[in-house]
């Protein structure tokens, strides 16, 4: 954006349809910014129940594929007797805040023992409210990058909760 016209302070603050005239940018330019850009980043989210904050990474789409290849299940639909796959998306949030989450330690041998429990996904669904789940993973896909779409991830993990 080279001037305010519309006056916004920021660019969080135009709307999200709001036409912003590209930035002239050259091969070289962009293979720099793609070379000096850190890998990942880190949040901190407050977490109001424990008042306390939790510290969440980015993760590569890499890391979030194989997260998701390792909640599916098939599924045969019953219109066409096909075997389908279906991911279990209560699963696949639990697992994403396990990767994600830099503090706490969700495999603290304390916590585990707590729950009694070796698999600390359990620990987490077993701790945590489904809207803290929720607050997390957003969290979580806003560091790795994903601005829009959180809507998406709501309705997951609200469809995750009606089949529990």
């Amino acid at each position: 954006m080279k001037e305010n016209k519309a006056g916004y302070e920021n660019l969080e603050d135009m709307p999200a349809d709001a036409y912003v005239e590209p930035v002239t940018q050259t091969d070289e330019d962009l293979l720099e910014a793609l070379l000096g850009t850190p890998d990942g980043d880190e949040k901190k989210v407050y977490m109001k129940r424990f008042n306390s904050y939790f510290t969440v990474k980015a993760i590569s789409s890499e890391e979030y594929g194989q997260l998701e290849k390792r909640c599916k299940y098939p599924v045969k639909n019953p219109r066409t007797h096909q075997i389908e796959e279906k991911t279990d998306q209560d699963k696949l949030s639990s697992m994403l805040i396990l990767t994600a989450c830099t503090k706490p330690i969700w495999n603290n041998p304390k916590l585990l023992a707590k729950y009694s429990t070796e698999d600390p996904t359990k620990v987490i669904r077993k701790r945590l409210l489904i809207g803290e789940i929720s607050q997390l993973t957003e969290a979580i896909m806003d560091v790795s990058g994903f601005d829009d779409g959180m809507e998406a991830i709501k309705n997951s993990l609200a469809e995750a909760e009606k089949q529990q």
